[in-house]
């Protein structure tokens, strides 16, 4: 009798799942705290899935209209769902490459650096010798190093370590002489501007003793990096994969990435066409004539996993190399305030041309009140007020008070990155003194200027998840030092303001918030399950926070 019952509920079952009434969808997920970041911020409790779009959204009256196969009927047990996260500035691209490349992430010393770098060598024989991750503000002695050592241990196989932020990077002398740095450097002693430093333009070459040290900051770095040999497209995807699985791993369905050649958006295009990769890529456009003639001639290019429809910019460096243009001199290097990458004209030539050719985006990388300003009044001088252009400033770390209503006036979007407040905190001040705080990494205020502020990461600069961006971004500390005290506290944003920041905010910032950024009908089903409600999560739970699930298009991808 019971073997009869069973089998009876099974073929009810069955049946039921192939009811004739009820509508074949391909997935529906129910019994859950969905968190849909709708402008009525409903929470519901099932949604149903066809074709990568959400077809239906709210309570469980929704299984009596739809069905599907029993794989893809999913009780969720009351988990959460928020919509796919987004980071609003990240270097996906740039970060697949480096996992060909010794991880300097966390060293904690130069000799800690050559260590990793000798171990990375044995087991990954090269043309090229590639790093990245270092920070001198992390190590005990907190100076740049020379590149002696670098040049007994590979006195033939030219090195380019580059620092965290990719705004600095030393190199051995065999890398310096590819590039022709030191055939002219001993002829250029008698004309240093800085002393121990050779300008180039947007950059800095730094000697002692009139000899290269190896250490090049911003423009200077691409003296070498240019002469770096590409890997093979076969390489490229196998890691672009595994880039993807671990963006996936920690919920994130979307990514702009800041800054590209058009050759590598249009490769990039390709292998998602191709199915090769699913992410979605927001995919800001380098400046150069290139990438200019394809927004004239394409215009804004969107499809099923590509973006293409802005420019990035770079109008100064990073702090941590004191290549961030300040008003004034830097506190620990006087007679110093940074530099401009280029001149104030070549932006306002560019711009002008993008405003009255294209409906692109500009996106500029500013650091430094100095360089902030600078770009805010000239896209002021191009913007009407409250223009719907979406003109972004990428970072918006250092601001003189007074510049702030500019975000405002002409709706600039200021796209930030929490991490980078609670990893720079232990040393800003001593970098541009107390008196500049009250404009350093303002969010709270920058928010306040057009009601919705992207948040982003800028990995690999920073670590991939954005839980640390939450983290940062709500209680203003670094995730790995929870003792840090929270670090210009009254900037702060709340759990929802966070949550929007990589959801809704972040799509809005991309124009993207027709198809992504929270759960809503005919949006795209890209959505993440996690175990916790991070609208209420305290402090001590939120890094405990688990991933269960990623959803990419109704399809799950982790």
């Amino acid at each position: 009798m019971k073997i009869f019952l069973i089998s009876f509920s099974l073929v009810f079952f069955g049946l039921a799942c192939q009811n004739k009434s009820k509508t074949v969808v391909d997935r529906i997920i129910y019994n859950a705290h969905i968190i849909t970041m709708d402008d009525s911020m409903q929470e519901a409790e099932v949604m149903v899935v066809k074709d990568g779009k959400i077809l239906a959204i709210g309570n469980k009256s929704l299984l009596e209209k739809y069905t599907c196969r029993r794989g893809n009927m999913q009780d969720l047990k009351g988990q959460y769902v928020y919509p796919g996260l987004i980071d609003a500035h990240c270097h996906f691209y740039g970060y697949a490459k480096t996992l060909l490349t010794c991880n300097l992430v966390g060293t904690k010393s130069w000799g800690d650096v050559l260590n990793r770098l000798d171990t990375f060598v044995k087991n990954n024989p090269g043309a090229w010798i590639q790093g990245r991750g270092w920070d001198q503000n992390d190590w005990t002695i907190k100076e740049y190093p020379s590149n002696d050592s670098l040049n007994r241990r590979y006195p033939n196989t030219p090195v380019i370590l580059k620092r965290i932020d990719g705004h600095a990077a030393i190199c051995n002398n065999k890398a310096l002489e590819i590039a022709g740095i030191i055939p002219e450097q001993n002829s250029s002693i008698k004309t240093l501007i800085l002393p121990s430093i050779r300008q180039v333009e947007g950059g800095e070459i730094i000697l002692k003793n009139g000899m290269a040290t190896g250490v090049l900051i911003d423009n200077a770095v691409d003296l070498v990096q240019k002469f770096v040999l590409e890997p093979s497209l076969d390489e490229l995807v196998k890691v672009l994969q595994k880039a993807e699985k671990e963006c996936y791993a920690f919920g994130l369905t979307t990514l702009a990435d800041a800054g590209l050649d058009i050759s590598d958006c249009k490769f990039l295009d390709s292998i998602s066409q191709k199915k090769l990769i699913s992410i979605y890529l927001y995919l800001m456009v380098n400046p150069n004539e290139a990438g200019l003639k394809y927004a004239q001639e394409n215009g804004i290019s969107e499809n099923n996993n590509t973006y293409i429809g802005s420019f990035k910019l770079y109008a100064d460096g990073s702090l941590g190399s004191r290549g961030a243009k300040m008003k004034r001199d830097y506190c620990d290097q006087r007679m110093h305030t940074g530099m401009l990458m280029k001149s104030p004209k070549y932006y306002e030539d560019f711009c002008t041309t993008v405003y009255h050719k294209t409906q692109y985006q500009v996106n500029t990388h500013c650091i430094g009140d100095s360089a902030n300003k600078l770009i805010l009044e000239l896209y002021g001088s191009l913007l009407k007020p409250k223009e719907d252009r979406r003109w972004r400033i990428e970072h918006a770390q250092i601001l003189d008070p007074k510049d702030f209503y500019l975000f405002g006036k002409y709706g600039i979007i200021p796209s930030v990155q929490p991490t980078h407040a609670s990893s720079d905190a232990p040393w800003v001040k001593d970098r541009i003194c107390e008196d500049r705080m009250p404009g350093a990494y303002a969010y709270k205020t920058l928010l306040n200027q057009n009601g919705y502020l992207p948040l982003g990461t800028d990995f690999p600069v920073e670590y991939i998840n954005p839980i640390f961006t939450f983290y940062s971004a709500v209680f203003r500390q670094n995730a790995n030092m929870p003792e840090q005290e929270a670090f210009l506290p009254n900037e702060s944003l709340s759990h929802l303001e966070a949550l929007k920041g990589m959801t809704i905010w972040a799509a809005k910032a991309c124009k993207l918030e027709h198809r992504k950024g929270s759960l809503a009908l005919g949006k795209d089903a890209d959505f993440v399950v996690m175990d916790k409600n991070l609208l209420s999560i305290k402090k001590d739970e939120l890094l405990k926070t688990k991933i269960i699930s990623t959803y990419r298009a109704g399809i799950k991808v982790y």
